[in-house]
């Protein structure tokens, strides 16, 4: 299992594909689609999908990165807004759908919020039967512990990520050994023994100034756009109920991107408002937002 540069879509990207080991005669694998949060890098979920591979074998899985979140980008790469993440994971999507194949789609973080809209797309291929939103930020992200920090740094210095991109490219690329980034990423992060793998994708994702500058771009727009909007959850809700589609929700409580009182009135909301044989909404302290840095065969093998 590798990631692949892939070259069939309209912007850069990257993509992880891994085929089922068991197959059911006369059917189509399941196809399960992976949303990565931001910065949407999908080293940093290796792991963690090798896992859910072992637990689901006969089910084909897909992750997507976002657009721009790979080696191949060029450094003046534009940042791509999040209606361009919308679009991108569609059209890579149906290059592996078809017809009626059955797709279960989860979202992290942000990209809970990027899979609702997919679902809502009118050009997606494919019968989606089952969503996950994972730590997801589907909602009022600037009320967040994080997203109030994010907010208030925007405000003072607009231009914050490409200021911020020059400094990681300067200091992490030409500045530090390799050796000596790992260390301090190692220290900064607490990963940790079982963390090996989110220190290489941090040290890729900081020593690479598109990456940085896409991600922060991409963050800003977040706190601009995904604000409370009840309209937007009724009309996935309504999606899911018409197409019998099973939501999924796993949430947090040591979560600094999804503020408490966001993730009561959705679980709330959602529980008034759809049917319960459908809804499954899980809530935990075992795990924090960013899971897959140390926690990722845990959550794999509690909730998936």
């Amino acid at each position: 299992m590798s990631i692949q540069e892939y070259s069939k879509s309209k912007l850069p990207c990257s993509i992880l594909n891994i085929k089922p080991t068991v197959t059911i005669e006369n059917k189509d694998a399941p196809l399960m689609v992976w949303i990565p949060g931001n910065p949407g890098l999908l080293y940093y979920y290796q792991e963690m999908l090798q896992h859910l591979h072992v637990k689901h074998p006969d089910w084909e899985i897909l992750s997507v990165s976002h657009a721009g979140m790979t080696l191949i980008a060029h450094s003046n790469t534009p940042i791509f807004s999040l209606q361009d993440q919308v679009d991108h994971q569609v059209e890579v999507i149906n290059n592996f759908s078809r017809g009626n194949r059955k797709i279960i789609i989860m979202g992290h973080s942000v990209g809970a919020y990027i899979l609702q809209k997919v679902c809502l797309s009118n050009k997606l291929v494919g019968s989606v039967e089952k969503v996950g939103l994972i730590t997801p930020t589907v909602m009022n992200i600037h009320t967040s512990e994080m997203g109030t920090k994010l907010t208030t740094a925007l405000h003072h210095v607009p231009s914050l990520a490409h200021v911020v991109s020059l400094f990681s490219y300067i200091f992490f690329y030409w500045i530090l050994s390799e050796g000596v980034s790992k260390f301090i990423i190692d220290k900064f992060m607490g990963c940790g023994s079982t963390g090996y793998q989110a220190v290489l994708s941090t040290r890729i994702f900081l020593t690479h100034r598109q990456f940085v500058r896409q991600s922060l771009g991409l963050a800003s727009q977040e706190m601009e756009e995904i604000t409370t909007n009840w309209e937007f959850q009724d009309e996935f809700i309504t999606y899911c109920e018409e197409n019998g589609i099973f939501i999924w929700f796993l949430f947090s409580t040591k979560d600094h991107w999804v503020a408490e009182n966001t993730r009561s009135h959705l679980s709330h909301y959602y529980k008034d408002k759809f049917e319960q044989k459908s809804l499954r909404i899980d809530v935990t302290d075992k795990i924090p937002h960013s899971f897959v840095v140390k926690h990722a065969e845990y959550t794999i093998n509690a909730f998936f």
